[in-house]
């Protein structure tokens, strides 16, 4: 007992020394203590941006920002009454189409001129470039109705349009924007001028929608081309003959028609060796070059369908593939040559434009494009295209 009490002080003694004094890290500990660093560390520049981890950041970033154009420019269209809703469509199927159509004039850059511009580092895929264009276009049908709504308000104060970034691809790369007249912005965020008053929306989407588009040799950015029922099918040459042209798999056809009326007749009494609106296919008649009824069938169809067998005379040239490839060819040429032959008649004034067109008609039959399907190759190890060699177990 007398020795626990002796030993009771130096024990308070050594607690108390324990708690009161400064802990010295020993050489030999096991979780040593990292010194302070005697000259401070450079801060890590943090990324612009969230898009700067994926694999294309200003493509992301400038898509980010169009879509966002998008929705704004919807939105301030769905307060005016102009659009059913946030989301609605500007196609066929919008409710003012027939009044304010989607203008589709502007033709976009190409793949890899848009790659250049949004200084992605690399080759936009097909689906990234696909669904640049597709908000480009929808953003092209918003033109008609930001038209209406800019008359709308310079009768009502309150219906200010909304700022959009004029250039997104800008604000993707840090450049600074400057206006339609090339002067630099005096805006802290690039792309978007902040100190001038916002102008209106049509011209906000014009500006944002011309720097995408593609610029010609002649310096023009529109479509030059026609599109829909103004694009021409065949031409006309000196002799009063539409030509017009088709192809199937490797098979290429040239085709020209005339009236069978305006056609002299020929040289000879028997007028039933020559009949009207017969058909010539590489010098040759129809039975002699295509043997099979079912060819011969497939090349006289577009005749049929607009009720003209018999009406034309025509004359084909036609190389490449097989016999069946050939034959569809030249009756791609002739829907071609039939339908531009009516559309430059009524034209002209010597046809009265019927309740269908030709041109619908043999639209409706596939007659006009080119069927794509090709023959699928040979693949190594393979007998054909997909048949494989027959597994012999022994």
């Amino acid at each position: 007992m007398a020795s626990q009490a002796a030993k009771q002080p130096l024990r308070q003694a050594a607690r108390h020394a324990s708690t009161s004094a400064t802990p010295v890290q020993s050489a030999g500990a096991f979780f040593p203590v990292q010194a302070a660093p005697t000259r401070s560390v450079p801060a890590v520049p943090k990324p612009p941006s969230q898009e700067w981890y994926t694999g294309r950041p200003t493509f992301t970033s400038t898509q980010t920002q169009l879509e966002r154009a998008l929705t704004t420019a919807r939105a301030h269209l769905y307060r005016q009454g102009l659009l059913k809703s946030i989301s609605s469509s500007t196609g066929h199927d919008a409710e003012f189409h027939s009044v304010l159509p989607h203008p589709r004039e502007r033709k976009w850059k190409h793949a890899k001129d848009m790659a250049t511009y949004l200084r992605t580092g690399a080759q936009l895929k097909s689906s990234q470039y696909k669904k640049l264009t597709a908000t480009l276009a929808n953003l092209e049908g918003l033109l008609p109705y930001a038209r209406v709504a800019d008359s709308l308000a310079e009768s009502d104060s309150l219906a200010t349009p909304p700022r959009l970034v004029v250039d997104p691809v800008a604000r993707a790369t840090g450049r600074q924007d400057g206006d339609s007249a090339g002067e630099p912005s005096t805006s802290s965020s690039p792309g978007l001028d902040s100190d001038r008053p916002s102008s209106s929306l049509y011209a906000q989407l014009d500006q944002l929608l011309a720097r995408f588009q593609h610029v010609s040799a002649s310096g023009s950015s529109a479509i030059q081309r026609p599109l829909g029922k103004a694009r021409r099918l065949g031409e006309r040459d000196e002799f009063g003959r539409v030509i017009a042209s088709g192809a199937r798999k490797e098979a290429g056809a040239r085709v020209w028609i005339l009236p069978a009326a305006s056609a002299s007749s020929p040289p000879s009494s028997n007028h039933d060796d020559y009949p009207f609106g017969r058909v010539v296919v590489n010098a040759k008649s129809l039975p002699d070059y295509f043997p099979a009824a079912a060819h011969r069938e497939a090349v006289v169809r577009p005749m049929s369908l607009v009720s003209a067998l018999g009406a034309f005379n025509v004359f084909a040239i036609v190389k490449g593939s097989g016999v069946a490839a050939q034959a569809d060819a030249v009756a791609v040429a002739l829907a071609r040559a039939l339908a531009e032959w009516e559309r430059i008649e009524v034209e002209e004034g010597r046809r009265q434009e019927g309740a269908v067109a030709w041109r619908d008609i043999l639209k409706r039959a596939n007659l006009l494009e080119r069927d794509p399907r090709m023959v699928e190759r040979k693949k190594p190890g393979h007998v054909k295209a997909r048949k494989m060699p027959t597994w012999v177990k022994r």
